[in-house]
């Protein structure tokens, strides 16, 4: 890590639609409302990663749900760790909403938002690709009763 830099943590928000498929949350950045990202932040004193995790995610997207997998991936020069959280509720009225917008997309159209970035936020494409094998993999057990 550089000098100054922080870990980061945060999630791929995500719910299921029916019993076939799901949707992933996205928000706008801050820096250019016409990116969308995943919900992360720092760690702040006497808090482990899953707590900053779900702190992060209701502060930026609204939604509360449960930490679940971590998402394993690659990128290089950014220093975050992601997890799934399946979200149970949302706020109307959250800490960034006239900061940020959110947005539930299906798959098809997070990986065409995440090829438009991938020049300047690969790692949105690689811990998007990471939550869709796991969550492939959930749907997969559900339909033969595992």
């Amino acid at each position: 890590m550089g000098l100054g830099e922080q870990l980061k943590y945060g999630s791929v928000p995500y719910r299921w639609v029916g019993n076939t498929g799901f949707e992933v949350l996205m928000i706008s950045s801050r820096k250019d409302p016409s990116r969308w990202i995943f919900p992360k932040g720092t760690i702040e004193p006497d808090e482990g990663p899953q707590q900053v995790v779900l702190r992060e995610t209701e502060e930026e997207a609204g939604v509360t749900g449960s930490v679940q997998e971590r998402l394993h991936y690659e990128t290089v020069g950014k220093q975050q760790t992601m997890f799934l959280l399946q979200v149970h509720s949302h706020v109307e009225n959250w800490l960034e909403e006239r900061e940020r917008s959110r947005r539930w997309m299906s798959v098809e159209e997070a990986f065409l938002v995440a090829k438009q970035m991938r020049e300047s936020r690969p790692e949105i494409h690689d811990v998007l690709e990471a939550a869709v094998d796991v969550l492939d993999k959930k749907l997969t057990r559900q339909d033969t009763g595992g």
